[in-house]
C-alpha cells in the first residue's frame, strides 16, 4: 500500500471532478490560444470571422462533450434502486441497528432504504450515512447474523484508521463510477469517465486499501458478536447469493416462460433464500464461499429453519414485497416480451427440424441445433447424455466438448473436465471460460489447490486472448477477405447496430483468416462516413469505429474505414447497410429545421451585439426603425421554433 502519499491522494480524489474541469479548461486555452496565434497572421478584414468560425466548430461540441464527461463522473444515485424504510415501519431494526452502530463508536445511519435483491452496504449522505439493506437478505440471515453484518459494512469506510478508511470511501465513490462506465461504453462521456474513474483506482492502491479495511471490519465486528458469527453471517449471505444467481433466476424462468405475464419474482425470490437447499448443495456452496472469503471457520453453517430471520422485525415487509414485484415486472415487460418470442421462434424451429428429420437424416449442423434446442426445452439432466455421445463422436468439435463438459459438471460429474480440456486444447478463446469453470467445480469439492491453479490458468489465457484480439484489430490495407459466413439474424443484427450511428452512410461485411487466434472467427465491416460525420464533434473516427463494432455475437468483429481498405467496396464483401436516401421535400425540411435552430443564436448575438455598441442611448435607439432589422430574425426564429 501506498502510504506515504495516501493523505495527499485521498484529499485530491475528491476533487476529482473539478480536476477534470480544470484540465478541459487548460486544453480548451490551449487551442483558443493555437486559434488566436493563428489569427494574428491574418488580415484584420478576415481575422474576426476566422476566430469567430473556429470558435463555435471547436467550443459547441468541446462544451457539450466536457459536459457529458462530467454527467458521467458523477456518482450514481444508489437510492434509486431501493424504498426508504422509514422507522415506524420496522422499529425493531432500526434499533438494532442504531445499536450496532454505537458499540461501534458511530452516529447511528440517517435511514435505511430496502431493495428487492442481496445488498449490503452503506451510501454516502452527508454527516450521516444511510443503510442499503436487499430484503432478501433479510429473509436469509438471523437478526444476530443481520447484527454482524451490520458491523462490517459500517466498520470498513468509518472506524479504524483514518487515512485508510478516508481512502477506502474514495476509492468506492470511483469505483461506482467505473462499473457502470465499462458495461455501457457507449453511454455519452463513458469513455473518458472510466479513464479518469480507473486512474484514481489505481492511485488510491484500492485493491490493498480494500483488503486492510476488511480485515480491520471484520476483527471490529468480531469484538461484537465473536468471530465464528461474523464468518458464519458472511458465508450465509455468500452461499444465497451464488444459489440465487446461478439455480433460482435460471430456474424461475424456466418455471415461467410459458407465461404471458412476468412473474412474482421478488416473493418467490423472498420464499427460495428462506427455503432448506439440498445438503450437497449447501457443502458445494460452503466450500467455494470459505476459499473465496478466506474464512477460517472449517464446519458451515446449519440450517435451521425454525430460527427467526430479520425480515420478521420489518412490519412493512409484506408491503415492500408488492411494491418489488410490481416494479420488477414493469422493469422486465420488455425482456419478457422479448423472451417469449424468442421462445416461440426457439419451438418453431425444432418443430421444423423434427419435420426435416421424419423426412431425410439431418446435416450434422441441424443435428447439433436440434440437441441444443431439445436442451433448451427439456434442460440439461434430461439431455445429458445425448450431449455426452455427442461429444464422443465428434472429438475435433470443440463448442461441442465444451458445451458437454459444461453441462456434466452442473451436474457434478467430473468426467466433464476432460471435455473441457479437450475443448480449451481445441480452441484457445475456450481457455478462460473453460478453466474458471473446472476451478469453481473443484473449489466446489474443496480442493483449493487444484482450482488455484486452473485459476491461474483462465487468467494467463485471458492475457493471452486479449493480446491477440488487440493484435487482430490492425487490418492491413491489402487484406484478402471471404464471404462473412453469418445467417440473416446475426446480419440484421450488425445492421440494427449499424443504424443508430448517423455519421454512417453505408456499410460492407466481410470475414478475413488470420494467423492469430485463428480458430476465432474475424468479421470485418467496412463503414463508409456521411461527409457531415464529424462536423461539430470532437469524437475521432477510431472511438466510434470501436463503439460499432461492439456487437453481442461469438465472434471478434472489428470495424474499419472503408476507404482505407478497398477491397471491402468490392465482393467478397456485401453491402449490409445504407443509410436511407431522403425525398427533396424531407431534405429541404430537415435543413430549415437546422437553419431555424442556427438563426436564434446569430440573432441574439446580433440583438446583444447592438444593444452593447449602444449602451448610452438606450431606450431611444432601440425605438429607430433601424432596430427592426436587428429584432426581424429573433422574431422570427422564435415564433417558428
Amino acid at each position: 500500500m501506498r502510504s506515504r502519499w495516501l493523505g495527499l491522494t485521498t484529499f485530491l480524489s475528491h476533487l476529482g471532478t473539478p480536476l477534470t474541469l480544470v484540465a478541459s479548461v487548460l486544453v480548451f486555452g490551449a487551442v483558443a490560444g493555437l486559434i488566436l496565434l493563428t489569427a494574428g497572421l491574418l488580415v484584420p478584414a478576415v481575422r474576426t470571422s476566422f476566430v469567430a468560425l473556429l470558435s463555435i466548430v471547436f467550443a459547441v461540441p468541446y462544451a457539450v462533450k466536457v459536459a457529458q464527461v462530467v454527467r458521467a463522473l458523477g456518482r450514481p444515485n444508489a437510492r434509486a434502486r431501493g424504498l426508504k424504510l422509514e422507522r415506524a415501519s420496522a422499529p425493531h431494526l432500526y434499533e438494532l441497528i442504531d445499536e450496532t452502530a454505537l458499540r461501534l463508536g458511530l452516529r447511528p445511519p440517517g435511514g435505511i432504504w430496502l431493495t428487492m435483491g442481496l445488498d449490503a452496504k452503506t451510501i454516502a449522505s452527508g454527516a450521516e450515512p444511510d443503510l442499503l439493506l436487499g430484503l432478501p437478505l433479510l429473509d436469509a440471515v438471523s437478526p444476530d447474523e443481520l447484527r454482524a453484518i451490520v458491523a462490517v459494512i459500517l466498520a470498513r469506510p468509518f472506524t479504524g484508521d483514518g487515512r485508510t478508511a478516508a481512502a477506502y470511501r474514495a476509492g468506492m465513490r470511483w469505483g461506482e463510477v467505473l462499473i457502470p462506465a465499462v458495461q455501457t461504453p457507449a453511454r455519452a462521456g463513458a469513455n473518458v469517465a472510466a479513464l479518469v474513474a480507473a486512474a484514481w483506482v489505481w492511485l488510491l492502491d484500492f485493491e490493498h486499501v480494500a483488503a486492510a479495511r476488511e480485515e480491520h471490519a471484520r476483527a471490529a465486528a468480531s469484538e461484537l458478536t465473536g468471530e465464528r458469527d461474523v464468518e458464519t453471517a458472511l458465508a450465509r449471505v455468500a452461499i444465497c447469493e451464488s444459489y440465487v444467481d446461478e439455480v433460482f433466476w435460471p430456474a424461475l424462468v424456466a418455471r415461467h416462460s410459458a407465461n404471458v405475464e412476468a412473474p412474482d419474482a421478488i416473493t418467490q425470490l423472498r420464499n427460495a433464500v428462506h427455503a432448506r437447499m439440498p445438503d450437497d448443495e449447501w457443502q458445494r456452496r460452503w466450500n467455494r464461499a470459505r476459499a473465496e472469503l478466506k474464512l477460517a471457520t472449517i464446519d458451515p453453517p446449519t440450517q435451521e429453519m425454525d430460527t427467526p430471520r430479520a425480515s420478521a422485525i420489518v412490519d412493512a415487509a409484506p408491503v415492500f414485497t408488492q411494491a418489488f414485484d410490481a416494479t420488477w415486472r414493469a422493469a422486465n415487460a420488455f425482456n419478457w416480451t422479448a423472451l417469449q418470442k424468442g421462445i416461440g421462434a426457439r419451438a418453431a424451429k425444432l418443430d421444423e427440424l423434427d419435420a426435416i428429420a421424419s423426412n431425410r437424416e439431418l446435416t450434422e449442423p441441424e443435428a447439433w441445433q436440434r440437441l441444443l434446442l431439445r436442451e433448451a426445452r427439456e434442460g440439461t439432466p434430461a439431455m445429458l447424455e445425448d450431449l455426452r455421445a455427442w461429444a464422443a463422436t465428434h472429438p475435433i468439435d470443440a463448442p461441442a466438448q465444451l458445451r458437454a463438459g459444461r453441462s456434466l459438471l452442473s451436474q457434478q460429474d467430473e468426467s466433464g473436465i476432460s471435455l473441457i480440456e479437450k475443448a480449451i486444447v481445441l480452441d484457445e478463446r475456450y481457455g478462460v471460460e473453460g478453466n474458471a469453470l473446472i476451478a469453481a467445480y473443484l473449489r466446489g469439492r474443496a480442493r483449493e489447490d487444484e482450482a488455484m491453479d486452473y485459476w491461474k490458468q483462465s487468467e494467463a489465457a485471458a492475457k493471452d486472448l486479449n493480446r491477440g484480439l488487440q493484435a487482430r484489430t490492425k487490418i492491413p490495407k491489402n487484406v484478402t477477405l471471404f464471404a462473412h459466413g453469418l445467417n440473416a439474424n446475426e446480419v440484421e443484427q450488425i445492421a440494427q447496430r449499424l443504424r443508430t450511428f448517423r455519421g454512417v452512410k453505408a456499410a460492407t461485411l466481410a470475414r478475413c483468416d488470420t494467423s492469430i487466434l485463428p480458430t476465432i472467427p474475424l468479421l470485418i465491416i467496412g463503414v463508409q462516413w456521411r461527409r457531415s460525420a464529424f462536423w461539430f464533434t470532437i469524437e475521432s473516427p477510431g472511438d466510434v469505429l470501436t463503439r460499432i463494432a461492439n456487437v453481442s455475437l461469438p465472434v471478434q468483429v472489428v470495424a474499419v474505414d472503408a476507404g482505407k481498405v478497398r477491397s471491402l467496396r468490392r465482393s467478397p464483401a456485401v453491402e449490409i447497410y445504407r443509410r436511407p436516401v431522403l425525398t427533396k421535400g424531407q431534405s429541404l425540411a430537415r435543413w430549415g429545421r437546422r437553419g431555424q435552430i442556427l438563426l436564434i443564436p446569430i440573432a441574439l448575438f446580433l440583438v446583444l451585439r447592438a444593444s452593447f455598441d449602444n449602451r448610452s442611448c438606450f431606450p431611444d435607439c432601440w425605438l429607430k426603425p433601424e432596430a427592426f432589422f436587428y429584432l426581424v430574425p429573433l422574431i422570427v426564429a422564435i415564433n417558428v421554433f
